[in-house]
């Protein structure tokens, strides 16, 4: 039988016999213990931290403490980017515990070399944040470890551990945005959401007081919101709007009858500045029978901003400018071009089930350049040309 499997049915004997020394439990006090890490220098002993880590959380349980099982704060490790596996600060260590709501939080670690065990533990109060009892030992590694391991931890470190309070009871948001950074009251960070949740202790903060909460996730637009920390229900926090670098529109321009228009973008600062370009194709019927309709395409780029109204806002509003040529074809004509410079058109849009409509107005200059019909002056008649359309963005 190899060492490893007789230290793990060793282990199994000590976890199915109550000690004999054990002292009065400490009923429904909460314990996180995170995996003892192994810092000897080779991998040679990697195989026996799962089962030191079994023989930490099976004396405190025997002691009467209520040890939290990896589903209940694994999630929280992941939402602060911590691997378990590698060394976890104090302060992360407390940081997990206030999260999951745990009163002790125990670390630890051991260095093997050749038949010597090296292992420190530590048993932190998480309300207070310090350290609450610890202990040190260096002994062989044979088969009467474990033995010795629960004998020292019941008499040099769980009957020393005090604690100074209970754990503040439990705030929990809920969120769509998977991964969203929490930030409440300006800069404290309480966490990432985890499975649609995040839960954080209170602390000096009391329930009923209204706060400012930030929400940080990547590829989407930071927002606040001011919501009531309360401890008896969850509270949902408004989903972020996704930050769009891209878009295109499809529209209908008044005095372009039988034709229709279209533009890219491309946004240099998300939904709030973009560059673009356009085209409109549309046919103007003759205006007497000589049946000669004339064929006009209007190429045009543009430089557009939002102003004032967040992405989020049900209704938005924006200005833009830009320059374009407009081309006229009529049969047995020669081609005209008329330059023109978008001195400013303004627009409103708004969200109308999941869709995005528009109406605009442009002022366009021409400039009377080359073979041109227009001549030099305003491009429109008593109103200037108004532009419906839909937007999609990605």
């Amino acid at each position: 039988m190899s060492m490893p499997t007789r230290l793990t049915l060793l282990l199994c004997l000590t976890i199915a016999l109550p000690p004999a020394f054990a002292q009065t439990p400490v009923a429904g006090t909460r314990c996180l213990i995170l995996p003892v890490q192994d810092l000897s220098a080779t991998d040679a002993a990697k195989d026996y931290v799962a089962t030191i880590t079994d023989a930490v959380r099976a004396a405190f349980s025997a002691r009467g403490y209520t040890v939290l099982s990896d589903a209940e704060w694994s999630s929280l490790a992941d939402s602060r980017n911590l691997d378990p596996s590698l060394a976890v600060s104090s302060g992360d260590a407390l940081a997990i515990a206030r999260t999951a709501g745990a009163d002790v939080a125990v670390t630890g670690y051991f260095t093997l070399q050749n038949d010597q065990i090296h292992y420190a533990l530590q048993a932190w109060d998480v309300a207070a944040g310090t350290l609450s009892a610890g202990l040190e030992e260096t002994s062989p590694f044979n088969l009467a470890f474990f033995s010795a391991l629960s004998v020292a931890m019941n008499d040099r470190l769980l009957s020393r551990i005090t604690l100074s309070a209970k754990a503040t009871p439990l705030v929990t948001f809920t969120s769509a945005n998977e991964g969203m950074q929490v930030l409440i009251a300006g800069d404290l960070d309480v966490g990432r959401v985890s499975a649609g949740r995040l839960a954080f202790a209170l602390g000096s903060v009391g329930p009923g007081t209204r706060v400012l909460v930030r929400k940080v996730l990547k590829g989407y637009h930071t927002a606040e919101e001011t919501v009531t920390l309360v401890t008896d229900k969850d509270i949902p926090l408004k989903p972020l709007q996704k930050e769009h670098r891209a878009g295109a529109e499809a529209s209908l321009t008044s005095g372009q009858l039988l034709g229709a228009g279209g533009a890219v973008r491309g946004y240099a600062i998300p939904d709030w500045l973009f560059l673009s370009i356009g085209g409109v194709l549309w046919v103007q019927p003759p205006a007497t029978f000589a049946p000669r309709f004339a064929f006009h395409t209007d190429t045009s780029v543009g430089l557009g901003g939002y102003l004032f109204f967040l992405p989020d806002s049900p209704v938005r509003v924006g200005v833009s400018t830009g320059a374009g040529i407009m081309m006229t074809f009529v049969p047995a004509l020669p081609a005209y071009a008329d330059f023109y410079l978008n001195v400013g058109s303004w627009w409103v849009e708004a969200g109308i089930a999941g869709t995005t409509f528009y109406v605009r107005q442009e002022y366009a200059y021409a400039l009377g350049l080359g073979t041109n019909l227009l001549g030099t002056g305003w491009m429109m008649g008593q109103f200037p040309p108004t532009t419906i359309g839909m937007l999609f963005r990605w």
